[in-house]
């Protein structure tokens, strides 16, 4: 059975094996790390998907900037190849959803494939006047609106996300 929970300091290992299985370069094992390691980590929307004490998923919300304004980010979202497939993703990205409502951001950005994140009230960011601070398409960019007021703007990442 897999249970959900904020990651632990003792998932570390874990987490970093997610991330290196789950994507073709180190880069996102060393997003993250940067982003842990930045003011901008919010400890308890970490989160990690554990089979028994074996960390097979992770996904992490941390701030980002619309103007001055700070927003959350989900970056990354991996699941161990192995156990792909099984709503592990899924499970993570409706959790941390979840625990954001309970935060007081206005909104949630993430730049992903236009078919999946809909799916969990993923809209398209330009539609609140949101745009990536890079060339991409607009169908990939989206946002999930945490409250009333949602800032308009370019997001800004923070220096931790130059890694990648």
């Amino acid at each position: 059975m897999i249970l959900i929970d904020v990651a632990k300091n003792g998932d570390v290992n874990g987490i970093r094996e997610v991330l290196e299985a789950s994507f073709p370069t180190h880069a996102e094992a060393d997003l993250v790390e940067a982003i842990v390691a930045s003011e901008h980590y919010v400890s308890e929307l970490a989160l990690v998907a554990k089979d028994g004490a074996e960390v097979v998923g992770y996904s992490l919300l941390s701030e980002c900037f619309v103007g001055t304004e700070r927003i959350l980010v989900l970056a990354p979202v991996a699941v161990k190849p192995e156990w792909q497939s099984r709503g592990i993703g899924a499970q993570l990205i409706e959790a941390g959803i979840a625990k954001a409502k309970t935060t007081n951001y206005s909104c949630i950005s993430v730049l992903g494939h236009e078919t999946y994140y809909p799916r969990f009230g993923f809209e398209l960011a330009k539609n609140y006047q949101i745009t990536a601070p890079f060339d991409v398409p607009d169908v990939n960019f989206m946002v999930y609106p945490l409250g009333e007021a949602i800032p308009s703007g370019v997001v800004r990442y923070p220096a931790s996300f130059d890694v990648v």
